[in-house]
């Protein structure tokens, strides 16, 4: 299914995944430069926090622009799964559910990194403040794969079983889906921590669909 967008929103939809992940590798980009570590003591971690806040609204910032733009991508992909899969159309409503959670995850994200800000700040709450740092970190890295999992394993139920997408693309993300579910795996269970690696298969998928739609080739 060849399908170009046609109009400025189609085109704004299609686009929004690599938006995204521009976005949320940059909040990722951000927090490498910064010195605010959760694992450190209350006072410590809400000293550093504070002398860079700035840095950390950026964070809140871009994670709530990606998680959005994440939300619109889906919406972009759900109806091509759709139109590919005919009506009632289960597995592109999966999909699109899988999908709205997972920008859910970054839109939560940015929420405890602002109530870490907040409780720092305003709240004189250190202790608080600390573990909703935690919480904005480990929030991606604990809920992505599993949510990114299902949606992927639904996505390739479409492309396999009704086709209308590139070949490389059903084989693409049926090994993104494997490759996320092993990762997410020894991540929970292992002593290493995964949680980065499946957060980057995550949004190496997101922007390749959203290149391939934007290249009308879904």
């Amino acid at each position: 299914m060849n399908q170009q967008p046609g109009t400025t929103w189609e085109w704004a939809g299609a686009s929004a995944g690599i938006a995204a992940v521009l976005l949320l590798g940059i909040s990722y980009a951000i927090t490498s430069t910064t010195t605010a570590n959760p694992a450190a003591g209350d006072a410590d971690y809400v000293r550093a926090l504070l002398a860079e806040r700035m840095k950390w609204e950026w964070v809140t910032f871009v994670r709530l622009v990606g998680g959005t733009l994440v939300l619109w991508l889906m919406g972009s992909l759900s109806g091509r799964l759709r139109a590919v899969e005919g009506e009632p159309g289960r597995l592109a409503t999966a999909a699109f559910g899988l999908g709205v959670v997972w920008a859910g995850v970054w839109l939560l994200s940015a929420f405890f990194n602002s109530a870490s800000i907040l409780l720092a700040a305003d709240y004189a709450n250190a202790s608080g403040s600390r573990i909703a740092g935690v919480l904005a970190r480990e929030a991606p890295f604990v809920l992505t794969g599993g949510v990114v999992f299902a949606l992927l394993l639904a996505t390739s139920f479409v492309t396999f079983r009704f086709g209308g997408f590139p070949t490389t693309y059903a084989y693409g993300t049926s090994a993104a889906a494997v490759a996320t579910l092993v990762l997410a795996l020894a991540d929970w269970y292992g002593p290493r921590n995964f949680g980065p690696a499946v957060v980057g298969v995550a949004l190496a998928w997101t922007a390749t669909t959203s290149a391939l739609i934007l290249r009308g080739r879904v």
